[in-house]
């Protein structure tokens, strides 16, 4: 099975996007989910082939919800990837926390 360490970045970022995308997660909803987050437009070549990779790797699964729409979505796989890389983030970060007037936060 595929680990979130074997991905790309972008791949990581694409499947934050499904995850966080709060309507149907198709390919333009995505593109626009991660133009917010990218310093430059994300190429539509790079999204789909990146998309491509994901269900091929059985961390997403893809719909078709009309002739030129799919909806993608996380797999159990996909889930359990990125709720794993959720819950190391969360345990390195429940550190001492600098607060804005400079003192510490516990």
């Amino acid at each position: 099975m595929t680990t979130y360490h074997e991905l790309t970045g972008f791949q990581r970022d694409l499947l934050t996007a499904i995850a966080g995308v709060a309507d149907e997660p198709y390919g333009l909803a995505l593109k626009d989910y991660l133009d917010e987050h990218y310093p430059k437009p994300i190429n539509h070549s790079r999204l789909y082939q990146n998309l491509d990779e994901l269900v091929e790797a059985g961390l997403v699964s893809r719909e078709s919800l009309d002739e030129r729409t799919n909806a993608y979505r996380l797999t159990d796989a996909g889930e359990s990837c990125l709720q794993a890389q959720a819950e190391t983030l969360a345990s390195v970060c429940d550190t001492r926390q600098v607060v804005a007037d400079g003192g510490d936060r516990q």
